[in-house]
């Protein structure tokens, strides 16, 4: 008998499709949040836009699950007493906290006072929720040793806030058992910190890797593994590009049109669009223009150039060594095997207007389907 389907219609699936529809879009600063992670390289992948991430609606509803817990967190410590601001009593926003140039920045939940472990002290407080297996290292070790993120994110708060004491309120959401821990400034976890943010906020090209091994299992699960060990092309938007820069105040300037970006800009990218040439880890940049960047594939041997969409493909460097041409949107939706393919190569040299649309299908042992 044959497999009954699932119903699509119901309320559930319905509730999934709206998460599903929700913004993915990466934040436009460096978080404190993140700044505890071990590889400078993946920071500043994120940082620079690198990998478009994209989540299922059911994974995106258990990301929320944090805000959700944080009315609740709120109303308990009231109840117990303490004074507690999620807001800033004067702007009555969240307070938000900015570091090296406007680029690296955070909001913590909320500052308090009032509370058992030191009643007169004010201290940065901080909800985090956690599944069973989390939940018990959190309890066995530490939130130092078994989520350094989030003693990093806490200490960059203090830093910034000028307070010497941090609350870590966490709740196990299997079983809503809870565990609290009082935290110490250092200033010398303070300074670590906003040094590696300068450093990835400065860096031009990528930092070095944390493991040149492919399986090591740090790598294995970042969000820029295809990026930074395979051979996948980043998103194209004005973060991979080489004429932006990171300027003061948070902006992001463009050295091409010489003028600021708005976010909204940023994530579209131009015409004039170059990827940063180290992004792309499988070819060696050979030359360069004003509107192209001249490659070799480092296995093949084969010459290609990134041109942006208004370049002359007859400049007196683009000589006939290259074997294909591609944009930066192109590029995108390009895999390796493309660009090395001479049958490609000679459609795109005999139509000078046509465009590479989609190679998604193309699997490395594939023909090509012409």
């Amino acid at each position: 008998m044959a497999a009954i389907p699932k119903p699509m219609n119901t309320t559930s699936e319905a509730i999934v499709r709206w998460w599903d529809k929700q913004s993915d879009e990466p934040r436009p600063h460096l978080g404190a949040s993140e700044i505890g992670r071990p590889c400078k390289r993946a920071l500043w992948y994120s940082f620079r836009w690198a990998t478009a991430k994209k989540f299922e609606g059911r994974m995106k509803r258990l990301f929320n699950r944090g805000h959700r817990e944080e009315p609740q967190f709120l109303e308990e410590l009231r109840a117990i007493g303490a004074e507690v601001y999620e807001r800033d009593p004067d702007t009555k926003q969240q307070h938000r906290f900015a570091g090296y140039k406007g680029h690296f920045a955070g909001s913590c939940d909320a500052i308090g006072r009032g509370l058992p472990e030191a009643p007169k002290s004010w201290a940065v407080i901080e909800f985090k929720t956690h599944g069973e297996k989390s939940f018990k290292d959190l309890q066995a070790k530490g939130v130092k040793e078994a989520k350094p993120e989030h003693y990093a994110q806490m200490q960059v708060y203090m830093g910034w806030a000028e307070l010497e004491r941090a609350l870590y309120l966490a709740v196990n959401k299997n079983t809503d058992e809870l565990h609290s821990e009082w935290l110490h400034f250092s200033q010398e976890e303070f300074d670590k910190y906003c040094q590696k943010a300068a450093q990835v906020i400065d860096a031009e090209e990528p930092p070095e890797k944390l493991s040149t091994d492919p399986a090591w299992y740090q790598c294995k699960f970042c969000d820029h593994y295809a990026i930074c060990h395979g051979e996948q092309v980043p998103v194209k938007n004005c973060r991979t590009c080489v004429h932006a820069t990171p300027a003061e105040l948070g902006v992001w300037g463009c050295n091409a049109q010489e003028r600021e970006l708005s976010v909204s800009e940023q994530r579209m990218g131009c015409r004039s669009h170059l990827f940063i040439p180290p992004l792309i880890s499988w070819a060696e940049p050979l030359d360069a223009g004003q509107d192209w960047i001249k490659y070799r594939d480092r296995d093949s041997g084969v010459i290609f150039a990134n041109v942006t969409e208004d370049a002359s493909r007859d400049e007196t460097n683009m000589t006939n060594d290259i074997v294909m041409c591609l944009t930066s949107s192109e590029w995108v939706v390009t895999v390796r095997k493309i660009v090395n393919d001479q049958l490609t190569a000679d459609i795109k040299k005999q139509f000078p207007d046509s465009r590479v649309v989609s190679s998604n299908n193309i699997e490395e042992n594939d023909d090509i389907p012409f």
